[in-house]
């Protein structure tokens, strides 16, 4: 395999081989390069048909004039209302409620905007989107402003639009070669002015609302603390949807969600649960499931879904056929890249649907969250950024998307196979107690209701050094984490901020500033230290830590930093 490069610094997430001049762009997350394709057309009120303010971005007050912004903000409010109604401890705030809801006002709101962070070349989708070369994929994240705080919220909105077609002899040489710079090097902000111009990947032409091929939302329905569900360090759930544009209507149309079968409405029907099991093991679609390029009938599909969080696959409400289906209904099929057994063949399945993806190799149940630069992100706040922008997911998908692309150049037809997401890799090494390690091992009892999971203690690992300590899973470090005293010398541990819980979390419901409460009520421990070369163990994130350069930070449990839980914004 070829070294491929990740560079975040200028800007563009480009993947390619050492010595190349040129490559073709695969993610733009630049706040500069984003916000200069938002001031020329790129910005989400593009959407809504409503006009954007002069720095490229409207007020979810002034899109809710939008019948089209009001057609997906009226389905969420629907969800997140029948979502209250099931569980009663649910509700807004941090005070009253334990289970913490999405406050639905964000989405109406006069402080609050959604604003790009990130552009993704997906010409790999090609098998998906008959007559275009992919898609291209722009993502906006909910974000606000206040007098008292500011901050992003775990709300993305994902608008997918269709490519240009093939060329005449039904390649896509033309298409790749569009997502190629005109120079190797270019600064931030030449390069959000390249994508919006005439010949660029997003070229008014190509942001007609007649290329929307769907939208699609994901956000953290509702949080339950650790003090909540101790044995699995808290509880978050995100509620997935997709919508297609109608034109005529001028309004966007609930959609069926790719490859996410409607449990519910297939474990009532033996007779539909059986038609598609049997569209399944036909031999051609045997061969698309192996690829990743399936497409299941919309019939089969449901139109909303949820996955949940922490301890990602082994939750079995992340792995919807697993619950329709046993392994003994399926056999291995010879000479298939991932089908080698039946697990293997519904691990495949569920590595396709929307819950299944969005909790493999995931942070906290997105993939794309943007990048937090100082004096450049709109809502940059010390002790609540990113260190690092997406998912170990994308990081790896970045060199495989890079090489189709590069194929795309000179090849009709790339190969369009993509690895698991997440390999069941039954003969993984023992992780070392080390600093960031996990301590308090457990053994997940799943249910189809994430509700009823159960955590059973195995026994603790005790971890490395005199002076360590295991954070425990009951304050909210998923599986225990290895810490202790701040340690200069140890080269794989980054001096950070650890939240002391009940007192941070009483401080925001006394709805104090959030830089207060993270002065007040944090005190300092050894993490371990991360970068997009060293992402952090499942269900903990790389957030920024004093005194590290950008791209590098320290792993830490997601819902310690502010902009990763919906509760406590006000």
């Amino acid at each position: 395999m070829p070294t491929f490069k990740h560079s975040l610094t200028a800007g563009l997430a480009l993947a390619f081989a050492l010595g190349a001049a040129a490559e073709p762009v695969l993610l733009v997350t630049s706040p500069a390069a984003l916000q200069a394709a938002e001031n020329s057309g790129a910005g989400f009120a593009h959407w809504t048909g409503e006009t954007p303010g002069s720095d490229g971005i409207a007020t979810n007050q002034a899109l809710m004039r939008s019948p089209a912004w009001r057609s997906i903000t009226e389905s969420i409010s629907a969800s997140l209302s029948s979502l209250q109604r099931r569980d009663r401890q649910a509700g807004v705030g941090i005070s009253k409620y334990p289970h913490r809801l999405f406050d639905a006002r964000w989405l109406a709101s006069p402080d609050a905007f959604f604003e790009l962070v990130g552009v993704a070349n997906r010409m790999d989708r090609r098998p998906f989107q008959s007559n275009a070369c992919g898609e291209t994929r722009l993502v906006y994240r909910l974000a606000y402003r206040t007098a008292a705080m500011q901050s992003r919220l775990p709300m993305t909105v994902n608008v997918e639009l269709r490519g240009d077609a093939p060329d005449a002899d039904g390649s896509c040489a033309s298409a790749a070669k569009r997502w190629q710079p005109p120079q190797a090097s270019m600064t931030d902000e030449a390069t959000g002015r390249w994508l919006v111009s005439a010949d660029g990947p997003l070229a008014p032409q190509r942001l007609a609302l007649a290329r929307i091929a769907q939208v699609t939302t994901n956000l953290q329905s509702v949080r339950w603390p650790s003090a909540v569900r101790p044995d699995l360090g808290g509880h978050a759930e995100y509620m997935l949807r997709a919508f297609r544009w109608n034109a005529g209507a001028k309004r966007f149309d609930v959609a069926p969600l790719e490859n996410t079968p409607d449990i519910a409405k297939l474990k009532a029907s033996a007779s539909l649960r059986k038609e598609l099991q049997q569209w399944l093991q036909q031999p051609a679609n045997l061969r698309a499931l192996d690829e990743a390029t399936l497409q299941i009938p919309e019939k089969f599909l449901a139109t909303e879904a949820v996955s949940v969080a922490p301890r990602g696959l082994e939750r079995l409400a992340n792995r919807p056929f697993e619950q329709l289906f046993a392994p003994g209904e399926w056999q291995a099929v010879q000479g298939s890249r991932t089908l080698q057994s039946p697990q293997a063949v519904l691990r495949r399945l569920d590595d396709l649907s929307c819950a299944g993806c969005h909790q493999s190799r995931a942070v906290a149940g997105f993939h794309l969250l943007g990048v937090d630069r100082r004096g450049a992100s709109r809502t940059f706040t010390t002790g609540n950024a990113l260190a690092v922008p997406h998912s170990p997911h994308v990081q790896d998908e970045l060199a495989r998307r890079g090489t189709y692309v590069r194929a795309a150049l000179s090849t009709p037809r790339p190969d369009p196979f993509r690895p698991l997401a997440e390999p069941d890799d039954a003969n993984a090494m023992a992780e070392k107690p080390t600093v960031g390690a996990r301590c308090e091992p457990t053994r997940i009892t799943a249910s189809a209701n994430p509700w009823l999971d159960r955590a059973e203690k195995l026994p603790r690992i005790s971890c490395e050094g005199m002076l360590s300590v295991c954070e425990k899973t009951s304050v909210g470090f998923p599986g225990g984490m290895c810490s202790g005293p701040c340690d200069p010398g140890d080269k794989n541990g980054t001096c950070g901020g650890i939240a002391i819980l009940s007192d941070f979390n009483s401080c925001l419901a006394a709805k104090k500033p959030f830089g207060e409460c993270l002065a007040k009520h944090t005190r300092p421990g050894n993490l371990r230290s991360c970068s997009v070369q060293q992402p952090c163990r499942d269900d903990y994130i790389c957030a920024q830590a004093e005194g590290q350069p950008e791209g590098r930070g320290a792993c830490i449990p997601p819902y310690f930093l502010f902009q990763m839980r919906v509760d406590g914004h006000s």
